[in-house]
């Protein structure tokens, strides 16, 4: 596997929210997955389960399947004892429990399939993008300038860390992670891609 596979390549998104929202990274992961439905080229993955243990011994469950028909939804949901928050890529934001909160009163909630076949969002996501190039240029305006290149690394450690220990079907923790010495050769010669 090459490309990342799914967990690395989109998955990561949802890792990344969960690592914010915790303000932390795992200490370990483990988890499982497969190839059971594609069949197109290749080798990736089409779906994935995960348990995440994070400090202060939280837990958090990712699955991850790409099926390409049904219902498809993006969506981070956690819970704690005053309510449970809950977001979706083309849905509603909002907090249910005892301080409600609406982003999006009155949004459609996700329709399954409907993103997958048109690409177009609704709702958080639609609003996220020009709020993220907003911010972005008042950085560099205000010379209050933006580096999330720690963040990024960690959340792409944290997707890898993933998918690690649901390739070899155990747990695995953080710091095996970051000793590894595992290299994955694309056996690409630049050469030929350069000048072809």
């Amino acid at each position: 596997m090459l490309s990342g596979d799914i967990l690395v390549e989109q998955g990561i998104h949802v890792v990344d929210i969960c690592n914010w929202v915790l303000q932390s990274h795992p200490l370990k992961a483990s988890g499982s997955g497969g190839r059971k439905v594609r069949s197109d080229q290749g080798d990736a993955w089409d779906h994935y389960s995960v348990t995440f243990h994070y400090p202060d011994d939280v837990h958090v469950t990712f699955s991850s399947t790409q099926f390409l028909k049904g219902w498809w939804d993006v969506c981070e949901r956690f819970f704690g004892s005053r309510g449970t928050s809950e977001s979706h890529y083309t849905g509603g934001v909002k907090i249910m429990g005892e301080e409600p909160w609406d982003a999006f009163p009155g949004a459609a909630q996700p329709q399954g399939g409907q993103f997958s076949a048109t690409g177009a969002f609704t709702a958080a996501l639609k609003d996220a993008d020009p709020e993220k190039h907003k911010a972005f240029i008042e950085s560099i305006t205000s010379g209050k300038f933006h580096n999330q290149a720690a963040q990024g690394a960690e959340s792409a450690l944290t997707a890898i860390l993933a998918r690690t220990a649901a390739y070899k079907g155990e747990p695995v923790t953080w710091e095996k992670l970051l000793r590894s010495n595992e290299k994955w050769d694309a056996k690409l010669d630049l050469e030929k891609i350069s000048h072809g």
